[in-house]
């Protein structure tokens, strides 16, 4: 089969490597065919994190279901399945506790697409193992748009978490979205809007998500100084200084939900926020949970998540199209079964 493969920074390629097999009983064989780019795939492929290539890439997809050990129950061969971002069992006690990000059953950070917990393929590839099928693999309702939920196995995910957890709690809920990454700003704004919020504002210098965010919603002509005035925060950039001018935004009793990995420690207002009993989350999203409330999201019409995947690419034209900046992109293969 074949492995996109980060040889190194800037460098996309792909690799022919042995197909998996089955690991036990209760793991299964998929194909994806919509593979998407999550927003920190462009910096891994340009070699500015602390993950080191070579390694594979990919940790968001549909797949088709190819194969599946004799324990497994939920899916079947030919379904099609949303593949989580995350090696998780569904049995130790983090993952029954709703921590499947901490789960014991694998090496700590045990991921696709990120060599951080070993090394488990990347969600481009033709062939990608699942080691615990039933807790971790979720079935796309009929007639769903594969491209369309292509990322929920994190970005789209993640963003209908930040967003709604924060607004279900706070009535007429005024939310700030701080963008600055390719889609998940954008994204957090349809959420933020799916979850209920009175209002919904957009801060981002660039002009191409400035539109989608409008397009999909937010007011994003703002006033110049926005201290204290959001109930609701999420934090969608990379820039440590919009994270903390979304800090300075919250309102007194105000929640920031940080969904933007920065990797440098950033400088926190920790005075003001004590003084306005504000809180601060921060943590990579069990999406697996969500995921089926996300397919309802979409099948719905109450998000439209291809607005910020504009680009729909095949296995040939991925090496190029996966390093162009702005958006996100869909890479599309042929189903087999």
């Amino acid at each position: 089969m074949k492995e996109l493969i980060v040889r190194g920074a800037g460098q996309l390629a792909w690799v022919e490597t042995a197909s998996p097999s089955l690991s036990d009983a209760r793991s299964a064989l998929v194909r994806p065919i919509a593979s998407a780019s999550c927003d920190l795939d462009r910096r891994l492929i340009a070699g500015v994190t602390p993950f080191k290539p070579p390694f594979a890439l990919g940790h968001e997809c549909v797949a088709e279901v190819l194969e599946v050990g004799d324990e497994v129950t939920t899916v079947r061969r030919g379904d099609l399945v949303s593949v989580p971002w995350k090696i998780a069992c569904g049995e130790c006690r983090q993952c029954r506790a709703g921590r499947a990000t901490a789960c014991t059953a694998v090496p700590r950070h045990a991921a696709y697409g990120v060599p951080a917990g070993g090394h488990w393929g990347g969600l481009f590839s033709e062939v990608v193992h699942v080691p615990f099928a039933d807790a971790m693999l979720v079935p796309l309702p009929p007639g769903l748009n594969p491209l369309a939920v292509a990322s929920a196995s994190d970005n789209l995910t993640d963003a209908w978490v930040a967003a709604s957890r924060p607004i279900a709690v706070r009535e007429e809920a005024r939310v700030l979205v701080v963008g600055g990454t390719e889609s998940l700003g954008v994204l957090a704004v349809q959420m933020a809007a799916a979850a209920g919020a009175a209002s919904v504002d957009y801060l981002d210098d660039n002009d191409y998500r400035r539109d989608l965010a409008s397009r999909s919603g937010a007011n994003i002509e703002l006033a110049p100084v926005l201290d204290e005035r959001y109930d609701v925060v999420i934090s969608a950039t990379r820039d440590p200084h919009a994270l903390h001018r979304g800090l300075l935004a919250l309102a007194p009793g105000g929640h920031c939900s940080c969904i933007g990995i920065i990797f440098e420690d950033p400088k926190i207002p920790l005075f003001g926020m004590y003084l306005r009993d504000v809180t601060l989350s921060v943590g990579a999203c069990n999406v697996r949970p969500h995921i089926p409330k996300v397919f309802d999201l979409v099948g719905s019409g109450r998000c439209d998540p291809l607005l910020v995947s504009p680009t729909v690419v095949s296995c040939e034209e991925a090496t190029e199209a996966l390093v162009q900046p702005l958006a996100k992109c869909i890479m599309v293969r042929e189903r087999v079964t």
